[in-house]
């Protein structure tokens, strides 16, 4: 094991926008199937923890097998749409062949094209502290997002494209997305409430900052409010302190190092710009129950 997990970037063209790329499954067959045997397959060792510094739709329309996604496993049994963002950890097992497409894609590609529509971090299998990563699809779903995305291929390949019209397919394919995800989410809990914008913005801004900003004063300037207001309603929407939330991010970052590198607990610290690594060791052990080595020792075990 190495002391970093594997980060994976988007390539970018000189003097564009970066790219959205779309790729088939490792595992996946073309025989009997009308995904373009031109349509490159994902060039990443998906089955190993890795993560991304772009966001992710995975289109599955048939296959076995699970997604881990920052230590929750996610069974794969047939059509659904599963979603990622920046950092997350995760890997893809598939016991049977996989049919379906990876959209992969940056912020900027989504905003270029779409500046009037609803912002990633809305969207509920983006939004921080309530992301809904999976979205099962009926076979009637199913046939229209493999209509839409083959039609997004199909342009995708044409060197001629427009890349305009690549972020207006994007826009449209998160929008209907969206539409299932919070029709699934009522389902789920029907007294589920949509989130007020300052903490939407709050999460965003910690997903984004938690590894420098560890202060809920810094997020409160940025978001012209005072401490004690965002503290008042992040705890009445999300059950927890806003002091809370950014400490759970940083200790999820914490255990993903653990687990999944070779670094020392003192060098993990530090890489969460944690300077007392003995604090470090008090939080995590009040956080979780067990020191940083027992946490690592214990999960690693469980996962053989």
């Amino acid at each position: 094991m190495s002391d970093a997990i594997p980060i994976h970037s988007l390539p970018k063209s000189p003097g564009k926008i970066p790219d959205l790329k779309i790729y088939r499954f490792k595992n996946s067959t073309v025989q009997n199937q009308e995904i373009p045997v031109s349509l490159p397959i994902t060039p990443l060792p998906t089955d190993a923890p890795h993560r991304h510094t772009y966001y992710e739709m995975l289109f599955i329309e048939k296959g076995q097998g699970f997604h881990e996604i920052d230590f929750y496993s996610y069974p794969v049994q047939g059509a659904g749409l599963h979603f990622l963002t920046p950092g997350q950890v995760h890997l893809l097992h598939f016991s049977t062949p996989c049919q379906g497409f990876i959209v992969a894609f940056s912020e900027d590609f989504y905003s270029f094209y779409n500046p009037t529509a609803a912002s990633l971090a809305q969207f509920p299998f983006f939004q921080p502290g309530r992301r809904q990563p999976i979205v099962a699809l009926s076979d009637t779903e199913c046939h229209y997002f493999h209509n839409l995305l083959e039609n997004m291929v199909s342009d995708h390949l044409h060197d001629e494209t427009d890349q305009a019209i690549i972020g207006r397919y994007l826009g449209l394919l998160l929008q209907k997305c969206g539409v299932l995800a919070k029709k699934e989410a009522k389902l789920l809990d029907s007294s589920s409430r949509s989130v007020p914008e300052l903490v939407g913005r709050f999460q965003e801004l910690v997903e984004k900052n938690f590894l420098e900003k560890h202060e809920v004063q810094q997020y409160a300037t940025t978001l012209s409010v005072s401490p004690d207001y965002l503290s008042k309603i992040v705890k009445k929407c999300l059950g927890t302190s806003s002091q809370e939330y950014i400490l759970d991010k940083l200790l999820l970052e914490a255990k993903r190092l653990l687990v999944f590198t070779n670094l020392s607990s003192k060098e993990i610290a530090y890489h969460i710009h944690i300077d007392d690594p003995s604090y470090f060791g008090r939080i995590f052990k009040r956080k979780t129950g067990l020191t940083p080595n027992e946490y690592r020792e214990r999960v690693r075990k469980s996962a053989i």
